[in-house]
């Protein structure tokens, strides 16, 4: 079979899940390959969708909703499934729980004629080291690989049920809806104000221009008087995890030295570079 899947990644964690996912498939003698939505060029994606077999969709989950370059992804760039015969199926990446979070854009997909076969949720390390939110996060490289362990488990059980033609549809029944709910109403409220809170600390700032270069949605941009935001933030934490010198303020909050080192990544070699 040849399947292409498309995934957003803010700082790693879903990149790692769609690379895992392409080995297991490449493995049982399928021709699979990952494509971050940052370098799918339309034609292309037209493309790759009217030659496979089946069509992949990751994201990490944000307050139970997709991160919005996934959604304009879906919602512009996807073309229709006009004959209704590439399968697809969606994966998110999620800390604990996201309740319907791979089966959340059902509704959008279908619109479209593609129909979500299987779906399945990864727990992945915490990505989140924003001062403003405390949630406890590690970067010690052996509890990382414990979680990635785990998750690498269920990514083969995944992709043999696909292979198998077998249905999995996590996250698509009503209890699944309602826990999503609960999470996605306040998110998708307050979101248009949460795209605004991301500032920079001009004091500690070197200018390498390293946050412009990664930031998926041109948020960031240079002038005279330094690096501005323009309040298009996306909420992916990726200028912030990765500054060199944690220059980048969450609602006005610097990161805490004695917290460490953000998150990274789930491996050593990874950098946003490769995905933007």
């Amino acid at each position: 079979m040849k399947i292409t899947i498309f995934y957003f990644s803010g700082t790693g964690n879903t990149w790692w899940c769609a690379q895992e996912i392409q080995k297991q498939f490449n493995a049982e003698n399928n021709d699979c390959s990952a494509i971050s939505i940052e370098q799918a060029a339309t034609e292309m994606v037209k493309t790759a969708c009217r030659d496979s077999d089946i069509i992949g969709i990751g994201y990490p989950i944000y307050g139970s909703d997709l991160p919005q370059p996934m959604k304009d992804f879906i919602d512009v760039t996807l073309p229709e499934n006009s004959e209704g015969q590439t399968k697809l199926f969606t994966f998110c990446t999620q800390l604990l729980f996201s309740g319907d979070g791979a089966y959340v854009y059902h509704d959008e997909l279908q619109r479209k004629n593609w129909e979500i076969s299987w779906s399945v949720h990864l727990r992945m390390p915490n990505n989140i080291c924003v001062t403003k939110m405390p949630f406890p996060y590690t970067t010690n490289q052996n509890k990382i690989n414990k979680r990635l362990a785990k998750s690498k488990k269920k990514i083969e059980k995944f992709t043999r049920t696909i292979i198998s033609g077998k249905t999995l549809r996590q996250g698509s029944t009503s209890i699944s809806k309602l826990l999503g709910l609960l999470q996605r109403n306040p998110y998708r409220k307050y979101y248009p104000r949460m795209q605004n809170d991301i500032t920079i600390d001009s004091d500690t700032c070197i200018n390498c221009n390293r946050c412009i270069t990664i930031c998926p949605t041109n948020n960031l941009y240079s002038d005279d008087d330094g690096i501005k935001a323009k309040g298009s933030c996306v909420l992916c934490v990726r200028c912030y995890n990765f500054c060199p010198t944690q220059s980048i303020l969450y609602m006005g909050k610097k990161h805490k030295e004695k917290r460490g080192t953000p998150y990274r990544g789930p491996v050593k070699d990874f950098s946003p570079e490769q995905i933007n």
